[in-house]
């Protein structure tokens, strides 16, 4: 990937673009990140352990919330080139077939996570000191939400696929106010405390999937607008979003359960080790969201320039979007590396969760760049349909780096959490490697999805 003197000169047309796209997907992620920093400081105020009880609540969710992305997935590899191609009907088709996939999905995982709540929160936390019992009460209160999640998830991908980000920006930034103000009610107000804390997530996931069908079924304005006749079970175009969908889901699987173990080999550290954990991963997140929105306008780039047919267009945008956000969360790694204790005293008070988050910030600095290029590669991987390559990263960076390595650091060394965020930094590095040379090989140009 050779940059010319000239290079952003020549391309200042792709460049608007791209940043047309990405902007608004910015705010959007933006906003995401701001719900998950705001939710994350107040229930802070209740103190570590109820950091680590959302934390724990959250973590077997976070396991299986991907497979309903991995649906969103395999209709946007359809959905983009139907958009690039201009092909309506196709489109429309492919986005009614997301609906009949997500919400069943969503009901099933709900049905599972109630009937063995305790099995999984005994699972997942596994340290003394935690308070266990508030994490059943936030899991099984958050987890009603997963069909809503569904709806949402299924319509905000849709129209990332077509680069219409504002819409998804504009939904999550209410979804921000509405939870911003039912927190502030159900946990300080009302003083329900975790529970407050977890109501008040499922209620906001409400809200996205009202606003999702008011996008879809009332209002006709939109290129993938649909009416109730348009919802028609296709088994055609079904099997073939699944075709893209089921690696993706197997990759989202296997990195959720993966991160999972990796979490749970660090709650096995103790409370304040998780508590400065997650505060650490909620400072990072707003880089790794930067990157997530260059990651959504290679998906759609590459995805509708290969629909017009124009391979090589899509090879060039998808190195652009990439070097833009190597050079974007570079950016951040620095802010990282400089001031990483006032980033983390955003988010609590306490001076030893302080010492630990600071000290994990400054070692995931050295990572960002190559974290920008793992998620935007594979980005432009899935908008190409080529699930497969994204999966087979993924599965080599989290099973044979991040967890045997993680293992040896923690239960060997005993480098503590500084050995955790160390192997993270690692297995980036070779992720990202490995997704360029997948990338640039060129195999996804001649997919059939």
């Amino acid at each position: 990937m050779e940059i010319s003197n000239n290079y952003f000169v020549e391309n200042r047309k792709l460049i608007k673009n791209i940043f047309q796209i990405t902007l608004p997907a910015v705010f959007d992620l933006l906003a995401q990140t701001l719900i998950m920093a705001l939710d994350m400081k107040m229930v802070s105020s209740l103190g570590p352990s109820a950091i680590s009880s959302v934390g724990v609540g959250t973590a077997g969710m976070y396991a299986l919330i991907p497979a309903l992305i991995a649906v969103a997935t395999g209709t946007t590899a359809l959905l983009s080139r139907a958009y690039g191609a201009d092909n309506k009907v196709d489109g429309k088709k492919a986005f009614a077939q997301s609906f009949f996939i997500a919400v069943p999905l969503g009901i099933f995982l709900t049905i599972i996570f109630l009937i063995f709540s305790e099995q999984i929160i005994n699972l997942v936390g596994n340290a003394k000191d935690m308070n266990l019992s508030d994490a059943i009460l936030y899991q099984n209160m958050t987890v009603i939400g997963f069909p809503f999640l569904g709806v949402s998830i299924a319509t905000f991908y849709a129209f990332r696929a077509m680069g219409e980000n504002k819409i998804p920006m504009i939904g999550n930034t209410l979804a921000l106010v509405l939870k911003v103000i039912l927190n502030f009610l159900l946990i300080y107000l009302f003083k329900w405390g975790i529970f407050g804390a977890a109501l008040s997530t499922t209620l906001t996931r409400l809200f996205s999937a009202i606003f999702s069908i008011y996008l879809v079924f009332w209002s006709k304005k939109n290129w993938i607008s649909l009416e109730l006749k348009d919802l028609k079970f296709d088994y055609f175009t079904s099997k073939r979003i699944l075709k893209v969908g089921i690696p993706a889901a197997v990759e989202q699987l296997g990195l959720r359960i993966g991160m999972l173990i990796f979490e749970m080999m660090v709650i096995s550290l103790g409370n304040l080790s998780y508590a400065a954990h997650k505060i650490a991963l909620t400072a990072e997140s707003i880089s790794f969201n930067l990157g997530f929105a260059f990651s959504f306008a290679a998906s759609a780039l590459v995805g509708q320039e290969l629909g017009k047919g124009s391979s090589q267009k899509a090879l060039k945008d998808g190195y652009i979007c990439t070097i833009i956000a190597m050079i974007v969360m570079s950016t951040f790694g620095l802010l990282f590396f400089i001031m990483p204790q006032f980033l983390v005293s955003l988010f609590t008070n306490d001076k030893d969760v302080i010492e630990l988050s600071t000290m994990a910030l400054k070692i995931v600095s050295i990572c960002q760049p190559f974290s920008g290029a793992s998620m935007v590669l594979a980005g432009a991987l899935r908008g190409a349909g080529d699930t497969k390559s994204v999966l087979l990263i993924t599965y080599l960076g989290i099973f044979l780096i991040r967890i045997p390595i993680t293992y040896l650091f923690l239960d060997v060394l005993n480098f503590g959490l500084a050995g955790a965020w160390i192997v993270m930094t690692i297995d980036l590095v070779i992720r990202s490697s490995l997704a360029f040379y997948i990338f640039r090989r060129g195999k996804w140009k001649y997919l059939q999805v």
